[in-house]
């Protein structure tokens, strides 16, 4: 009958608690200890992972007892961000999702930052992201995870840059010499410099005009098209001058180390050159 009671009261405690939450409550003025935003972040977890979230396994995930839990489910649906009866596994709220979904974020972004950027092992970064989580204000945290991004992607940083540190944390290595990682930097960004100039030079021996010149970059075409091109010894590296070009553009006539040779549209169009300035052309 005492069970009966509880199991009663219970019931009606989860009403009431649902009728209280008719509107949803803005999660940032929610007051929660560290405790029970781990208790969140762990049925958001096991849901997830298992389709719901049993007693038993939420007391096991956080070493503590079924009845710790329990009272825990409790003060969480007075709260409103746990739906929860005795018997049926809880579930979380909008409000509880919510909360849940920026615990794991913070978690995740701590993460990152102890073992992508500092480099620390992946089971020490895991729980001491557990213990920073908790108290990580919410633009802090924004900044951490932009500046992940930044190390990451930034031409000056980038996963050289995070070796670098990697290198100057061992106690065995000699300490970093930074003119010399300034000019591995310098002659990084002259190579992208070029090879994005190059790319913005480079088109067709199509598209070149009677006179003018290039250099070949590759041949592109395969099969006998490809063999004829390489055996008229357009290759990579040689420079090549459009002769001239018939009036409907087919054939087109082009020299290259000296010899005049004729090229059919299709084969001239799948030879990439870099295009010369007359300057150049003339060297």
């Amino acid at each position: 009958m005492q069970a009966l009671d509880e199991l009663f009261c219970e019931c009606m405690l989860s009403a009431v608690n649902k009728k209280s939450m008719g509107v949803l409550m803005d999660a940032s003025t929610l007051a929660l200890s560290p405790e029970m935003e781990d208790y969140l972040e762990t049925i958001a977890a096991l849901f997830h992972a298992n389709g719901e979230a049993r007693v038993t396994d939420i007391a096991e995930r956080l070493s503590v007892s079924k009845a710790g839990v329990t009272q825990a489910l409790r003060s969480l649906a007075a709260k409103g961000l746990v739906d929860y009866r005795p018997y049926v596994s809880p579930t979380l709220t909008k409000t509880g999702q919510h909360l849940a979904e920026r615990v794991q974020r913070r978690h995740d972004v701590l993460k990152r930052f102890l073992s992508e950027v500092l480099l620390v092992d992946s089971e020490l970064a895991e729980a001491n992201a557990c213990r920073l989580e908790h108290a990580v204000d919410r633009s802090v945290l924004e900044r951490l995870a932009h500046f992940i991004d930044f190390v990451q992607h930034c031409p000056r940083g980038g996963s050289k840059w995070i070796r670098g540190y990697e290198h100057s944390c061992d106690p065995d290595q000699e300490t970093a010499v930074c003119e010399r990682c300034m000019e591995m930097a310098i002659n990084e960004y002259r190579n992208r410099q070029h090879t994005q100039l190059t790319e913005e030079k480079t088109m067709t021996l199509a598209e070149l005009k009677p006179g003018e010149s290039g250099r070949i970059v590759r041949v592109g075409s395969v099969g006998s098209i490809r063999r004829r091109i390489v055996d008229m010894g357009a290759v990579g590296g040689t420079n090549v001058t459009v002769v001239k070009v018939a009036p409907l553009g087919d054939p087109i006539e082009v020299k290259i180390k000296g010899y005049s040779l004729t090229l059919r549209k299709e084969e001239a169009e799948a030879i990439t050159i870099e295009a010369q300035t007359s300057q150049e052309g003339a060297k």
